[in-house]
């Protein structure tokens, strides 16, 4: 029998076989842990879907987008097909309330889509009253 020094290059790739073995699926699932289900929605509140309904109502034509906040769900789907959110829109006329949907345009690749109520007609000036 050979001493445990001769044979330390055996024991080591034994070693890094058995971590390796024991690394992936640990890795996975922290990686999914960390961030959240493959098939759930985004929320109303993250930036991703603030960013996307910011975008959709800055294109449409009138006044400028100076904020949204205030986002919260209202509904969601049964089986988290989609969630239906407000928020708050500053715009130059003023504030009001929108409403947006989050859904899956294609949940299989975990691709959502956003719809919206658009941008409401021309607002008020509060500023005047």
């Amino acid at each position: 029998m050979k001493p445990f020094n001769h044979d330390i290059g055996g024991y080591a790739f034994l070693g890094l076989l058995v971590a390796t073995v024991w690394a992936i699926p640990l890795a996975v699932s922290l990686h999914r842990d960390a961030h959240g289900s493959p098939t759930e929605l985004p929320r109303c509140d993250e930036a991703r879907s603030l960013d996307q309904v910011r975008a959709a109502l800055d294109a449409q034509s009138g006044q400028t987008v100076l904020g949204l906040y205030g986002a919260t769900e209202l509904r969601r789907g049964a089986i988290g097909d989609y969630r239906r959110c407000i928020a708050t829109v500053v715009t130059t006329a003023g504030e009001a309330h929108i409403g947006f949907t989050i859904g899956w345009h294609d949940r299989r690749n975990a691709i959502p889509f956003w719809t919206g109520d658009g941008r409401p007609p021309s607002l008020p000036d509060r500023a005047n009253h």
